[in-house]
């Protein structure tokens, strides 16, 4: 763009570096499209998918790379791919679910798909990248942007990709500053519908000016205290075991309690259901069906502090022990 001379002025954002960059780093708009690039850029013939994942993530490759061959794997309660043996060409997709796998397990996935791998970090946006694997990143689930994600691996090519502009998209985080998030809640699904149609591009200018201007140190600093605060009230009660605490995007709680997220939307706590399309996958196991069924991820991010922790975990124990109440006295 050709520089401008007077006029009014623009939203001035102070001007520092993203996260990730470096020669290493190729910054694009979604998360399905960093995928695609990084199978594109390792030249497979087929890649390995967990049937619990995101639909919008094989559509995309679908839609990309039609003659590229895709197979699939379960997981198993600690999240790690059962049975995998992988072709000469091929490779597999490991996702860090919730983002909370200590350094040493994401060190041995690294260690043992070697050259063929690539880390699903849209969960862990702080974790570091792996040598000789792939690390993917979204820039939407941990900031307030309308677009991005980050493909890394040290000998990645840059490839020419389209430019992009997300701010026709963006009113709904300008609203979200002066009537919350739900006031243009329908905005950003909208958002989110165009980021699956608008097909791969690179990162537009406004998220990269506003991811210039976060305090990174303040953001991991706020999430890893707000898990750690909302564990210490729902670990007794969680089925998932955190084994260290982490700036995730979400806390992971696992609770076989029918309704529980409905009830916590109808007091104001927006939980989403993630991938629920793995539940009607008649090859999906009975450990996938339960996590798309009944996994609750609450929200811990910077907005919050840990007074908003204790509340939302003593609402969600006030759900727990009324639903015990009421099976104990028809007991």
């Amino acid at each position: 763009m050709k520089k401008e001379y007077g006029g009014y002025l623009p939203i001035e954002l102070p001007k520092g570096q993203a996260y990730y960059h470096g020669a290493h780093v190729v910054p694009l708009n979604a998360g399905r499209y960093a995928v695609v690039y990084a199978i594109r850029d390792a030249g497979w013939d087929g890649i390995c998918l967990p049937y619990y994942i995101c639909a919008t993530v094989e559509e995309a490759i679908r839609a990309y790379l039609p003659g590229l061959c895709i197979r699939y794997y379960h997981i198993d309660e600690e999240f790690l791919p059962i049975s995998v043996s992988l072709e000469e060409n091929e490779g597999i997709l490991w996702v860090n679910y919730f983002g909370v796998q200590p350094d040493e397990v994401v060190d041995r996935m690294a260690r043992e798909f070697y050259g063929h791998l690539i880390i699903d970090h849209t969960q862990s946006f702080f974790t570091a990248p792996r040598k000789g694997a792939y690390q993917v990143y979204s820039c939407r689930k941990f900031f307030g942007v309308c677009d991005g994600s980050y493909v890394i691996h040290e000998n990645i090519s840059k490839r020419e990709l389209p430019d992009s502009c997300s701010s026709p998209y963006a009113d709904h985080l300008l609203y979200s500053l002066e009537y919350g998030t739900n006031y243009s809640y329908a905005r950003n699904k909208e958002n989110e519908e165009r980021l699956g149609q608008c097909g791969m591009s690179a990162m537009s200018p406004l998220t990269s000016a506003i991811l210039g201007a976060v305090d990174y140190a303040a953001v991991r600093h706020r999430r890893t205290e707000n898990m750690e605060a909302l564990h210490r009230i729902l670990e007794p009660y969680n089925q998932l075991s955190m084994k260290q605490p982490a700036p995730v995007m979400s806390y992971p709680f696992l609770c076989e309690r029918t309704g529980l997220r409905e009830e916590l939307v109808r007091r104001k706590i927006y939980v989403p259901k993630l991938w629920e399309e793995t539940a009607g996958n008649a090859r999906a196991s009975s450990w996938e069906v339960y996590l798309s069924e009944n996994l609750c991820v609450l929200p811990v991010d910077q907005r919050y502090t840990g007074d908003d922790m204790n509340e939302i975990g003593n609402v969600i124990l006030r759900i727990l022990n009324d639903k015990a109440t009421v099976s104990g006295n028809a007991g």
